[in-house]
């Protein structure tokens, strides 16, 4: 399996995700707050991996951004 340097892999902030992903970074924390997205924190930063978002997406899942939460 061939390793992707993590220098290369990286993306660090919303704006890099929302970027990277062709989204607004309103949706990026949306996903994230809700788990649909494999992104973590380093204080208030959220990373998350290239390969990773591209493994999470590479399937059928959608998100609702209209849907309100369940109160």
């Amino acid at each position: 399996m061939d390793s992707i340097p993590l220098s290369d892999d990286l993306l660090t902030g919303a704006r890099a995700i929302a970027d990277y992903l062709g989204w607004k970074p309103r949706r990026v924390y949306y996903a994230a707050e809700l788990g649909f997205l494999p992104i973590g924190r380093v204080g208030s930063i959220l990373i998350a991996r290239k390969s990773e978002l591209q493994r999470a997406l590479s399937g059928t899942r959608t998100i609702d951004t209209h849907a309100t939460a369940a109160a």
